[in-house]
Protein backbone atom coordinates (compact mmCIF):
# COMPACT_ATOMS: atom_id res chain seq x y z
CA UNK A 1 0.00 0.00 0.00
CA UNK A 2 2.86 2.40 0.86
CA UNK A 3 4.48 1.61 -2.48
CA UNK A 4 1.22 2.31 -4.33
CA UNK A 5 0.75 5.62 -2.43
CA UNK A 6 4.29 6.70 -3.25
CA UNK A 7 3.85 5.88 -6.95
CA UNK A 8 0.58 7.81 -7.16
CA UNK A 9 2.16 10.76 -5.30
CA UNK A 10 5.04 10.88 -7.80
CA UNK A 11 2.59 10.60 -10.67
CA UNK A 12 0.65 13.54 -9.27
CA UNK A 13 3.80 15.64 -9.26
CA UNK A 14 4.49 14.63 -12.87
CA UNK A 15 0.98 15.55 -13.99
CA UNK A 16 1.14 18.89 -12.19
CA UNK A 17 4.41 19.66 -13.97
CA UNK A 18 3.00 18.80 -17.39
CA UNK A 19 -0.17 20.76 -16.68
CA UNK A 20 1.95 23.77 -15.72
CA UNK A 21 3.92 23.41 -18.93
CA UNK A 22 0.70 23.28 -20.95
CA UNK A 23 -0.63 26.37 -19.15
CA UNK A 24 2.58 28.28 -19.81
CA UNK A 25 2.48 27.42 -23.52
CA UNK A 26 -1.25 27.81 -24.14
CA UNK A 27 -2.53 30.04 -21.40
CA UNK A 28 0.19 32.68 -21.37
CA UNK A 29 2.01 34.23 -18.43
CA UNK A 30 -1.06 35.13 -16.39
CA UNK A 31 -3.86 32.74 -15.45
CA UNK A 32 -7.26 33.86 -16.71
CA UNK A 33 -10.05 33.91 -14.14
CA UNK A 34 -12.46 32.62 -16.79
CA UNK A 35 -12.26 31.35 -20.37
CA UNK A 36 -11.57 34.24 -22.70
CA UNK A 37 -14.12 34.69 -25.46
CA UNK A 38 -12.39 35.12 -28.80
CA UNK A 39 -13.79 35.98 -32.15
CA UNK A 40 -14.48 33.43 -34.87
CA UNK A 41 -13.62 33.81 -38.52
CA UNK A 42 -15.02 31.84 -41.39
CA UNK A 43 -12.85 30.88 -44.34
CA UNK A 44 -13.41 28.91 -47.52
CA UNK A 45 -11.09 25.95 -47.91
CA UNK A 46 -10.72 23.48 -50.77
CA UNK A 47 -10.61 20.12 -49.00
CA UNK A 48 -11.42 16.46 -49.31
CA UNK A 49 -14.41 16.90 -46.99
CA UNK A 50 -16.18 18.71 -49.80
CA UNK A 51 -15.25 21.14 -52.50
CA UNK A 52 -15.31 24.72 -51.21
CA UNK A 53 -16.13 23.53 -47.69
CA UNK A 54 -16.74 26.37 -45.28
CA UNK A 55 -14.68 25.88 -42.13
CA UNK A 56 -15.10 27.92 -38.97
CA UNK A 57 -11.80 28.55 -37.21
CA UNK A 58 -12.31 28.93 -33.48
CA UNK A 59 -9.82 29.91 -30.83
CA UNK A 60 -9.89 27.37 -28.00
CA UNK A 61 -10.01 28.93 -24.52
CA UNK A 62 -7.98 27.72 -21.56
CA UNK A 63 -9.32 24.30 -20.59
CA UNK A 64 -10.37 23.45 -17.03
CA UNK A 65 -9.06 19.89 -16.90
CA UNK A 66 -9.51 19.72 -13.12
CA UNK A 67 -13.16 20.61 -13.52
CA UNK A 68 -13.58 18.03 -16.29
CA UNK A 69 -12.04 15.31 -14.13
CA UNK A 70 -14.21 16.26 -11.15
CA UNK A 71 -17.34 16.01 -13.25
CA UNK A 72 -16.53 12.68 -14.93
CA UNK A 73 -14.79 10.86 -12.08
CA UNK A 74 -15.84 7.22 -11.77
CA UNK A 75 -17.03 6.96 -15.37
CA UNK A 76 -15.76 5.37 -18.56
CA UNK A 77 -17.30 8.05 -20.76
CA UNK A 78 -19.09 6.89 -23.91
CA UNK A 79 -20.72 10.18 -24.87
CA UNK A 80 -20.41 13.74 -23.61
CA UNK A 81 -23.61 15.73 -22.97
CA UNK A 82 -23.41 18.86 -25.11
CA UNK A 83 -25.73 21.52 -26.48
CA UNK A 84 -24.38 21.57 -30.04
CA UNK A 85 -23.50 19.20 -32.88
CA UNK A 86 -19.89 18.42 -32.06
CA UNK A 87 -18.26 15.04 -32.66
CA UNK A 88 -14.85 13.69 -31.67
CA UNK A 89 -12.73 11.47 -33.90
CA UNK A 90 -10.32 9.40 -31.81
CA UNK A 91 -7.64 7.03 -33.07
CA UNK A 92 -5.92 4.24 -31.13
CA UNK A 93 -2.30 3.48 -31.93
CA UNK A 94 -0.72 0.34 -30.54
CA UNK A 95 0.19 -1.90 -33.45
CA UNK A 96 1.46 -0.86 -36.85
CA UNK A 97 1.20 2.58 -38.44
CA UNK A 98 -0.04 1.72 -41.93
CA UNK A 99 -2.90 4.22 -41.87
CA UNK A 100 -1.09 7.09 -40.18
CA UNK A 101 0.04 8.97 -43.28
CA UNK A 102 -3.40 9.11 -44.88
CA UNK A 103 -5.16 9.92 -41.60
CA UNK A 104 -2.84 12.80 -40.71
CA UNK A 105 -2.95 14.19 -44.24
CA UNK A 106 -6.76 14.07 -44.32
CA UNK A 107 -7.12 15.73 -40.91
CA UNK A 108 -4.52 18.39 -41.70
CA UNK A 109 -5.97 19.16 -45.13
CA UNK A 110 -9.36 19.75 -43.57
CA UNK A 111 -8.15 21.66 -40.51
CA UNK A 112 -9.63 19.07 -38.14
CA UNK A 113 -8.17 18.27 -34.73
CA UNK A 114 -8.47 14.78 -33.29
CA UNK A 115 -7.31 12.82 -30.25
CA UNK A 116 -4.84 9.94 -30.53
CA UNK A 117 -4.64 7.28 -27.81
CA UNK A 118 -1.10 5.94 -28.17
CA UNK A 119 0.71 3.21 -26.29
CA UNK A 120 4.22 3.84 -25.07
CA UNK A 121 5.40 0.95 -27.19
CA UNK A 122 3.90 2.53 -30.29
CA UNK A 123 5.61 5.84 -29.52
CA UNK A 124 8.96 4.11 -29.11
CA UNK A 125 8.53 2.19 -32.35
CA UNK A 126 7.42 5.30 -34.27
CA UNK A 127 9.10 8.18 -32.41
CA UNK A 128 8.12 10.88 -34.92
CA UNK A 129 4.36 10.31 -34.94
CA UNK A 130 3.55 11.99 -31.62
CA UNK A 131 5.28 15.19 -32.68
CA UNK A 132 3.51 15.15 -36.04
CA UNK A 133 0.14 14.78 -34.33
CA UNK A 134 0.80 17.76 -32.08
CA UNK A 135 2.22 19.82 -34.95
CA UNK A 136 -1.04 19.24 -36.84
CA UNK A 137 -3.09 20.49 -33.90
CA UNK A 138 -4.06 17.10 -32.51
CA UNK A 139 -3.51 15.77 -29.02
CA UNK A 140 -1.90 12.61 -27.67
CA UNK A 141 -3.72 10.70 -24.91
CA UNK A 142 -2.79 7.68 -22.78
CA UNK A 143 -3.35 4.07 -23.88
CA UNK A 144 -0.83 2.39 -21.48
CA UNK A 145 2.66 1.20 -22.34
CA UNK A 146 2.02 -2.34 -23.58
CA UNK A 147 -1.76 -2.58 -24.21
CA UNK A 148 -2.30 -5.24 -21.55
CA UNK A 149 -5.74 -6.06 -20.14
CA UNK A 150 -5.63 -3.97 -16.96
CA UNK A 151 -8.49 -5.88 -15.35
CA UNK A 152 -6.12 -8.77 -14.58
CA UNK A 153 -3.20 -6.68 -13.30
CA UNK A 154 -2.35 -5.52 -9.79
CA UNK A 155 -2.82 -1.89 -8.77
CA UNK A 156 0.93 -1.38 -8.96
CA UNK A 157 1.11 -2.86 -12.46
CA UNK A 158 -1.80 -0.72 -13.68
CA UNK A 159 -0.16 2.39 -12.26
CA UNK A 160 3.14 1.51 -13.93
CA UNK A 161 1.40 1.05 -17.30
CA UNK A 162 -0.20 4.50 -17.10
CA UNK A 163 2.78 6.38 -15.71
CA UNK A 164 5.17 4.58 -18.03
CA UNK A 165 3.38 5.90 -21.10
CA UNK A 166 3.60 9.44 -19.70
CA UNK A 167 7.33 9.06 -19.19
CA UNK A 168 7.92 7.80 -22.72
CA UNK A 169 5.91 10.71 -24.14
CA UNK A 170 7.80 13.19 -21.95
CA UNK A 171 11.14 11.96 -23.30
CA UNK A 172 9.84 12.82 -26.78
CA UNK A 173 8.70 16.27 -25.63
CA UNK A 174 5.02 15.34 -25.88
CA UNK A 175 2.51 16.49 -23.29
CA UNK A 176 -0.15 13.83 -22.74
CA UNK A 177 -3.73 15.12 -22.60
CA UNK A 178 -5.46 13.85 -19.42
CA UNK A 179 -7.63 11.25 -21.13
CA UNK A 180 -7.16 7.50 -20.78
CA UNK A 181 -8.57 4.65 -22.85
CA UNK A 182 -8.56 1.12 -21.48
CA UNK A 183 -7.00 -1.53 -23.72
CA UNK A 184 -9.70 -3.80 -25.13
CA UNK A 185 -12.32 -1.49 -23.61
CA UNK A 186 -11.98 -3.50 -20.38
CA UNK A 187 -12.23 -1.26 -17.32
CA UNK A 188 -13.23 -2.18 -13.80
CA UNK A 189 -14.48 0.13 -11.08
CA UNK A 190 -11.09 -0.17 -9.41
CA UNK A 191 -9.02 0.60 -12.52
CA UNK A 192 -11.20 3.60 -13.35
CA UNK A 193 -10.50 4.89 -9.85
CA UNK A 194 -6.77 4.35 -10.35
CA UNK A 195 -6.83 6.25 -13.64
CA UNK A 196 -8.78 9.09 -12.01
CA UNK A 197 -6.33 9.20 -9.09
CA UNK A 198 -3.53 9.63 -11.61
CA UNK A 199 -5.34 12.61 -13.14
CA UNK A 200 -7.07 10.97 -16.10
CA UNK A 201 -10.65 10.95 -17.36
CA UNK A 202 -11.50 7.46 -18.67
CA UNK A 203 -12.87 7.66 -22.21
CA UNK A 204 -14.58 4.84 -24.09
CA UNK A 205 -16.52 5.51 -27.33
CA UNK A 206 -19.99 6.00 -28.78
CA UNK A 207 -19.26 4.04 -31.94
CA UNK A 208 -16.54 1.58 -32.84
CA UNK A 209 -15.94 1.82 -36.59
CA UNK A 210 -14.89 -1.86 -36.68
CA UNK A 211 -12.28 -0.95 -39.26
CA UNK A 212 -9.78 -2.97 -37.23
CA UNK A 213 -11.67 -6.14 -38.21
CA UNK A 214 -10.78 -5.66 -41.88
CA UNK A 215 -12.76 -7.26 -44.70
CA UNK A 216 -14.66 -9.63 -42.42
CA UNK A 217 -18.02 -10.62 -43.94
CA UNK A 218 -17.22 -8.68 -47.11
CA UNK A 219 -16.80 -5.33 -45.37
CA UNK A 220 -14.96 -2.41 -46.93
CA UNK A 221 -14.34 1.29 -46.29
CA UNK A 222 -17.93 2.16 -47.19
CA UNK A 223 -19.16 -0.13 -44.40
CA UNK A 224 -16.95 1.70 -41.91
CA UNK A 225 -18.06 5.13 -43.11
CA UNK A 226 -21.75 4.19 -43.01
CA UNK A 227 -21.44 2.72 -39.52
CA UNK A 228 -19.83 5.85 -38.05
CA UNK A 229 -22.19 8.21 -39.87
CA UNK A 230 -25.33 6.35 -38.78
CA UNK A 231 -24.26 6.23 -35.13
CA UNK A 232 -23.01 9.81 -34.91
CA UNK A 233 -24.75 11.91 -32.24
CA UNK A 234 -23.97 15.29 -30.66
CA UNK A 235 -21.21 14.72 -28.12
CA UNK A 236 -20.36 11.39 -29.72
CA UNK A 237 -16.93 9.77 -29.80
CA UNK A 238 -15.75 7.58 -32.66
CA UNK A 239 -13.16 4.85 -32.11
CA UNK A 240 -10.87 4.28 -35.09
CA UNK A 241 -7.35 2.91 -35.48
CA UNK A 242 -4.07 4.10 -36.96
CA UNK A 243 -2.87 0.67 -38.02
CA UNK A 244 -4.03 -1.85 -40.56
CA UNK A 245 -6.22 -4.87 -39.87
CA UNK A 246 -4.71 -8.34 -39.91
CA UNK A 247 -5.57 -8.57 -43.62
CA UNK A 248 -3.60 -5.41 -44.37
CA UNK A 249 -6.62 -3.17 -45.00
CA UNK A 250 -6.78 0.38 -43.66
CA UNK A 251 -10.51 0.99 -43.83
CA UNK A 252 -10.51 3.63 -41.08
CA UNK A 253 -8.06 5.77 -43.02
CA UNK A 254 -9.90 5.12 -46.28
CA UNK A 255 -13.34 5.93 -44.81
CA UNK A 256 -12.30 9.16 -43.12
CA UNK A 257 -12.94 11.58 -46.03
CA UNK A 258 -16.49 10.28 -46.52
CA UNK A 259 -17.24 10.43 -42.78
CA UNK A 260 -16.09 14.04 -42.69
CA UNK A 261 -17.97 15.01 -45.83
CA UNK A 262 -21.33 13.59 -44.75
CA UNK A 263 -21.22 14.70 -41.11
CA UNK A 264 -20.00 18.15 -42.12
CA UNK A 265 -23.01 18.43 -44.45
CA UNK A 266 -25.24 17.38 -41.55
CA UNK A 267 -23.94 20.30 -39.51
CA UNK A 268 -21.41 18.55 -37.30
CA UNK A 269 -18.20 20.19 -36.16
CA UNK A 270 -15.24 17.92 -35.42
CA UNK A 271 -13.35 18.55 -32.17
CA UNK A 272 -10.65 17.05 -30.00
CA UNK A 273 -11.63 15.47 -26.69
CA UNK A 274 -10.25 18.48 -24.84
CA UNK A 275 -12.65 20.76 -26.68
CA UNK A 276 -15.51 18.27 -26.46
CA UNK A 277 -15.27 17.91 -22.69
CA UNK A 278 -14.72 21.64 -22.29
CA UNK A 279 -17.89 22.29 -24.28
CA UNK A 280 -19.76 20.01 -21.90
CA UNK A 281 -18.58 21.79 -18.78
CA UNK A 282 -19.41 25.16 -20.32
CA UNK A 283 -22.80 24.44 -21.89
CA UNK A 284 -24.46 21.84 -19.68
CA UNK A 285 -25.35 21.65 -16.03
CA UNK A 286 -23.31 19.32 -13.78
Amino acid sequence: MHQKTAIIFLAGIFLCATALFFWMVVGGSSAPSAPVEKSEKTVSRSATVAESTTVTERAVPAIDYAGILARFTGKDVERVPVAEKVFALTFDGGGNAEGVEKILQTLSHNGIHATFFLTGGFMQKFPDIGARIVHNGGEVANHTVTHKDLSVLSDEEVTAEIIGMQQIAAKQGIMVAPFFRFPYGAPTKETITLANDLGYVAVRWTVDSLGWQGAKDGRDASFVAKRVIQKAVPGGIALMHLGSASDGSTFDADALPEIMRVLNNEGYRFVSLSELFSTATENTAP
